[in-house]
């Protein structure tokens, strides 16, 4: 949610405040009466402080009404069963009041998750990539687990770099078909974006489908979606799928090799997961371009049998 997002629902909220105590005042009018005489009260504190007091009670008197008058209201609250924050703005977030900060540029942890949600919806990652993480990227259908161990602590340094703003070298992430890529490439998309980076996370093919969409139809092209395009160039962490399913015209390979050369120029970070083992990329693209993934990238490499295979063996097998 926008500042001025906040800032409408704050109005809102206290809007709803208004109308609910004057309700509350309406059905019980003591409680009405209590409140105006603990203002005038207040008040007559704060004039007494510079010399206007009116009421001619010492400021003992005043203490010892309001604390009177706060016993006979607490007794009532009580006895109309009333929560006891009835006469508060009913914050969804008490800790910051729905500002959003807590301090003077200081984010309440409400915002913090709020951002990190809006990274999330914007990423591309789909419902059950939101759930892979490292955590969960298990080591025990590998026979060689050593290897995959390394893969994984590479792709935590990887991720780390990313989040502490160092310059990464990029990430090619290459094997067969169900093996554990995409869940790698989304526990590095999932660990960055709660560190409020921003992550693209889209198959070549949507990207290609989105370069050409701007080619050909620039004339029809919606705001939003151009900012959509702009990311791809842009955004903190630019991860790619599937890369070499597509087929590769010379407008892939130019507009392909575009978007990797104005990342590189801009130092921005990306991950390519893909079927293509790396001496396939020469033959898949030109030169030029596969220059630009493979000189510019450590090449994480996945062999053996589908780790979706196995599962469903697995579970066969204990039925």
């Amino acid at each position: 949610m926008s500042l001025s997002g906040r800032a409408l629902k704050r109005k809102k909220k206290i809007a709803e405040w208004v109308v609910r105590i004057e309700a509350l005042h309406k059905k019980y009018p003591r409680l009405e009466e209590i409140s105006r005489l603990f203002a005038q009260m207040s008040l007559e504190i704060a004039l007494m402080g510079m010399g206007k007091g009116k009421m001619g009670m010492s400021h003992e008197e005043l203490l010892k009404g309001q604390e009177t008058l706060q016993a006979e209201k607490s007794a009532l609250m009580k006895q109309y069963n009333l929560p006891n924050n009835m006469y508060n703005v009913w914050w969804d977030c008490e800790k910051c009041q729905d500002t959003g900060f807590i301090g003077i540029g200081e984010k309440c942890s409400c915002l913090l998750q709020e951002e990190i949600q809006t990274r999330l919806k914007c990423s591309g990652l789909g419902p059950e990539q939101k759930q892979q993480t490292f955590n969960t990227f298990s080591l025990d259908w590998y026979e060689d687990k050593e290897r995959y161990r390394l893969i994984l602590q590479q792709s935590i340094n990887f991720a780390e770099e990313i989040c502490e703003r160092k310059k990464a070298e990029n990430l090619f992430v290459c094997g067969p078909i169900g093996i554990g890529k995409t869940h790698l490439c989304s526990a590095i998309a999932n660990y960055v974006l709660k560190a409020g980076v921003n992550v693209v996370y889209l198959k070549s093919g949507k990207i290609l489908e989105m370069l050409r969409e701007y080619k050909f139809n620039l004339d029809k092209f919606e705001k939003s979606f151009h900012n959509e395009l702009k990311s791809l160039f842009r955004v903190d962490l630019l991860i790619i799928d599937d890369l070499g399913t597509e087929v590769a015209t010379d407008f892939v390979r130019e507009q392909l090799f575009y978007l990797f050369d104005e990342r590189i120029n801009y130092q921005l970070p990306w991950v390519i997961s893909t079927n293509l083992m790396p001496n396939e990329i020469g033959k898949t693209y030109e030169d030029r371009l596969s220059d630009r993934i493979m000189g510019t990238s450590k090449i994480l490499k996945f062999t053996g049998q589908s780790i979706r295979q196995l599962k469903a063996i697995s579970m066969k097998s204990s039925k």
